[in-house]
């Protein structure tokens, strides 16, 4: 499987998977008939580069041609995730042992961001034995990315039960479920549903014909899915692709950018579905987004007037105190002038705007 160009100690160097898992606790399941699916393969590595491995070294491990070798995709994933350096762990067979000899926990329970390891003589690494990074645990299944000296690169899910479990869980430091950058499309396994990450928070995609046909995307478990982000952070600017409507998010709900200038100038967008803007809301897979800005969110115009949302409808208030001015949110005045429940979509993110009411001291 892996062999090593810098020493001895490395001379046989395992192939690496590493597995992140999705926040479950899974037991070391009894061995059975192999049922391992690949749901990425590439004599490259294609399959592991959604986390940002681009096949150089990595605290001395060694790598081939086409930039593979488990046990420096493993050190690679380790070293991103803040882990102190581990050099000369050995080949992918001898990890456990020499994780057990520095202090790190080592067990038969899987999780998010641990290392899966295989011994010598297991069934799915018989020779030098492999080393993994956990993508994802769920009750039936886990999934692991890994590397290998031979030259390839994938991502795989074993199912309990399967004779490719892995023999050991090195628990280095332990992580959530990492997805790709934003941007990316992930399907889910157990639905079928697709959605486009706008940063890390999954936003539901209805159709493809919204992007112009299929897109490559990533498998990830529902209860991957549902440890990622509610809500799409405030200030950041989406664009729905059936109108190319432009949106700023405020308190989880998409209000309407007329024009840039409103807004303080152009910024970056993410397409996402229109479907899944003019549904905000609805239910389901369509409350990734809200339909109107959560209860106490703070709104902003560049004509100098600030907003408190309340009940899905903008207060106005010249004389508002100072304490309620926190992080208001820039958006586009338009929107507020135009607030409706009932006319264009692209404006029901506001329902009305109405004047603060004055507290009158009690006498």
């Amino acid at each position: 499987m892996l062999r090593s160009r810098l020493s001895p100690l490395l001379a046989r160097v395992g192939t690496v998977a590493l597995v992140a898992l999705a926040g479950l606790a899974v037991t070391a399941p009894p061995a059975s008939a192999a049922t391992l699916s690949r749901e990425c393969k590439a004599n490259s590595i294609a399959c592991i580069s959604f986390s940002g491995y681009a096949g150089k070294s990595v605290w001395g491990y060694p790598v081939n041609s086409s930039g593979n070798n488990c046990v420096n995709y493993a050190a690679y994933r380790l070293m991103k995730n803040g882990v102190k350096q581990q050099s000369a762990m050995g080949s992918g067979g001898s990890w456990a042992t020499s994780a057990r000899n520095r202090g790190i926990k080592v067990d038969q329970t899987a999780k998010t961001g641990a290392i899966a390891q295989w011994n010598y003589g297991s069934h799915y690494a018989p020779g030098n034995g492999h080393v993994g990074y956990v993508e994802e645990v769920t009750s039936s299944y886990i999934v692991v990315s890994d590397s290998a000296w031979s030259g390839y690169s994938s991502r795989m899910t074993i199912p309990r039960g399967d004779a490719n479990w892995p023999s050991n869980f090195l628990h280095f430091k332990d992580q959530p479920y990492q997805p790709p950058a934003s941007g990316s499309f992930l399907k889910v396994r157990e639905n079928g549903q697709i959605y486009r990450l706008v940063g890390t928070t999954p936003v539901y995609v209805s159709t493809w014909a919204a992007f112009g046909g299929a897109k490559a995307t990533m498998a990830v478990s529902a209860s991957a899915l549902a440890t990622l982000p509610a809500t799409i952070p405030d200030g950041t600017f989406i664009k729905g692709a059936q109108r190319a409507e432009i949106y700023r998010m405020a308190g989880g709900a998409p209000i309407h950018v007329s024009a840039w200038a409103n807004v303080g100038g152009s910024k970056a967008t993410t397409i996402v579905d229109q479907v899944a803007i003019d549904r905000a809301g609805d239910g389901g897979a369509y409350n990734r987004l809200r339909a109107v800005p959560a209860d106490t969110t703070m709104l902003r115009t560049t004509k100098g007037v600030v907003y408190r949302m309340r009940g899905g409808i903008a207060y106005y208030s010249t004389s508002m105190p100072i304490a309620e001015l926190s992080e208001p949110v820039l958006v586009d005045h338009v929107a507020l002038s135009r607030a409706t429940t009932t006319g264009a979509l692209k404006y029901r993110h506001i329902k009305a705007v109405k004047a603060l009411p004055k507290i009158t001291p009690k006498p």
